[in-house]
């Protein structure tokens, strides 16, 4: 089966609201064997509402669309659609009743545009959303199924997953199987020349994606076949040679995380964490604390972003910070010692960079970055240089000292 994804709001096409939707959806279809053929983002506009519903059931034979259910004027997706179906709207006294309900819980009156929601094309099948007030809608339409659901994440997902995939999946005739090796501290050209005979000798139901990110890759192995099991062990069995062949780099599978390894980490060997940040500002802290039971292992953080709480703080020496200057080398490890003594830790990870776009020198241009990972008895530095980006430059900055850490827990080289 085949699928067109239309999202509709001007508030995404101007950027004030990042489409979360379609990633979700993409990774949730696939996941069961629907493929995604398009994705369409639209205004609240009659006539290229209609556009887009015309063009995304041309290219596919599921139709799912999210956004314009809301109670507001601006939202028009259920007009527009019933003037697509030529069909009439209708007023659902069982959503009435429960979108009254739903609103007594609040302790809140429902108002006059809530009334305006329980309107449907007079052809639809509706959906339950115990997350809000919106319903989702089911169509049926020249052999096509149009699906829409609110904009709202949650509101959508509730509906997905609890209406939609599970119809989706019984309808399935095969099994879909995806597995990923999360790897960080190399290139998507060097793991895939790593394994090239591997890749070449996949068979046709296997395919191989490479998804990099900053300071990371992902390597996802897929197949389809009506033998769950008996693919489920093949992919496990390339995976095991994949894993053999990339070493190091590999951290992790699926839904796993360089936050979430160094905690397992950490916690195996009863090791607490500190950090000192200057460039990223509480970013890897953040990474951190991000996972359930880090204050087990994590003690704390400094952002000592000037050069007085270097100073004051971590103990770095003032004739360090004035010859070399804050991002250097011998600034990070002081950083890391200066952590370990004032935490109290175990060991710590020290970073200090120019982030951008400005504020670069000609032997320190924007992007340079020193990270420092160690005990009180051994230390590693490593230097980056990275874009004038500086959203990027933070967040590769805070992957890559993570994966510093990680190594070091390992006690595997660090000057690959």
């Amino acid at each position: 089966m085949n699928c067109s994804i239309i999202t509709i709001g001007t508030e995404l096409l101007i950027g004030q609201v990042l489409d979360t939707n379609s990633v979700w959806l993409g990774k949730s279809l696939a996941d069961i064997g629907v493929q995604i053929v398009s994705k369409i983002s639209v205004s609240d506009d009659r006539a290229d509402l209609l556009k887009a519903f015309q063009r995304a059931e041309e290219d596919a034979e599921l139709i799912l669309i999210t956004g314009g259910l809301g109670p507001t004027k601006d939202d028009i997706t259920k007009q527009v659609l019933a003037e697509y179906f030529g069909v009439d709207l209708y007023f659902d006294e069982g959503q009435y009743e429960r979108i009254k309900a739903f609103f007594q819980q609040l302790n809140r009156s429902i108002t006059d545009a809530h009334r305006q929601q329980c309107y449907f094309p007079s052809n639809v099948e509706l959906l339950e959303n115990n997350m809000g007030t919106a319903a989702g809608m089911l169509f049926r339409h020249h052999n096509k199924r149009f699906i829409s659901m609110p904009g709202v994440p949650y509101e959508m997902k509730y509906i997905m997953e609890h209406s939609v995939l599970p119809l989706l999946a019984q309808e399935s005739e095969k099994s879909i199987v995806h597995k990923t090796i999360l790897t960080a501290g190399v290139g998507e050209t060097v793991l895939a020349k790593k394994i090239e005979d591997i890749e070449d000798q996949l068979p046709p139901h296997l395919s191989l994606a490479y998804l990099p990110g900053l300071g990371r890759v992902r390597v996802r192995i897929s197949g389809a076949s009506e033998n769950e099991a008996a693919l489920k062990k093949e992919i496990d069995d390339i995976s095991d040679k994949i894993v053999d062949r990339f070493g190091h780099y590999v951290f992790g599978f699926d839904e796993d995380s360089l936050a979430k390894k160094v905690g397992r980490q950490l916690m195996d060997k009863g090791y607490m964490l500190g950090l000192a940040e200057s460039c990223t500002g509480g970013s890897v802290a953040k990474l951190i604390t991000s996972v359930p039971g880090s204050s087990k292992y994590f003690q704390g953080s400094v952002v000592s972003y000037s050069y007085d709480l270097k100073e004051s703080l971590l103990q770095v020496q003032k004739d360090t910070l004035l010859n070399t200057g804050a991002v250097s080398e011998e600034t990070v490890l002081e950083m890391v010692r200066g952590a370990i003594k004032l935490l109290n830790v175990d060991v710590a990870v020290s970073i200090s960079g120019i982030a951008g776009p400005g504020g670069g020198t000609p032997d320190k241009p924007v992007g340079t970055v020193w990270l420092c990972v160690g005990d009180k008895d051994k230390q590693f530095t490593k230097k980056l240089s990275l874009s004038k980006d500086r959203e990027k430059n933070v967040e590769y900055s805070s992957n890559a000292a993570l994966n510093m850490l990680r190594l070091f827990l390992d006690e595997k080289l660090l000057d690959d």
